[in-house]
């Protein structure tokens, strides 16, 4: 049997490395958009993506069956990425100064992640304070406000995460202006 130098049994190695760094990359995780559009979104219904946790986008579409604004979750996986549909969505009301919506999702550990989200219509909402229960006065966040433009739709939507289990649905969202006065609320009660 013929011997292999040294210089050969290299560029065997270095070549089945190169192939294998190869095959590694082309079965990691897919860029949004791709996974997106394999479950049938088109960039066109996208109104927001953004960073939730390191490997999980959350991603708010206009669904074009229901005409609602819903929620999807995209989780990177190790060698693939996977969409999570949650919830039926949003069917908003432009007559109001803030429309809203909870959509929750639980995750394969058990761990529930809820969604609240809408649109805000009215120009002087700066802010958007959320409580929930058990205790109103103790459970709050503050919705990240973004600006959003597609060709069917240009304005604000807003978005919060709670990460912990809610056992009653009791929530209250207050639209604040800049000075943080209280211009809506959807317990119609202030503090």
């Amino acid at each position: 049997m013929p011997k292999i130098s040294n210089r050969k049994r290299v560029a065997y190695v270095l070549f089945f490395v190169l192939v294998a760094l190869f095959l590694i990359r082309s079965c990691g995780p897919q860029d949004i958009d791709s996974v997106l559009s394999k479950n049938g979104i088109d960039s066109e219904q996208v109104k927001l993506v953004t960073t939730i946790e390191p490997r999980t986008q959350l991603v708010l579409y206009q669904d074009l069956t229901t005409n609602n604004l819903t929620p999807a979750l995209i989780q990177q996986k190790m060698w693939f990425s996977e969409l999570a549909r949650i919830g039926s969505g949003l069917q908003d009301n432009p007559a109001e100064p803030l429309s809203s919506h909870i959509s929750g999702y639980e995750e394969p550990k058990g761990k529930m992640l809820y969604i609240i989200y809408g649109y805000l219509h009215d120009a002087d909402i700066t802010q958007v304070h959320i409580r929930y229960e058990p205790n109103l006065a103790s459970s709050r966040l503050e919705a990240e406000i973004v600006e959003s433009s597609s060709d069917q739709f240009s304005g604000r939507l807003w978005y919060a995460l709670i990460q912990q289990p809610i056992y009653e649905m009791i929530w209250d969202i207050k639209g604040l202006n800049d000075e943080g006065h209280i211009i809506y609320s959807s317990l119609n009660s202030e503090d």
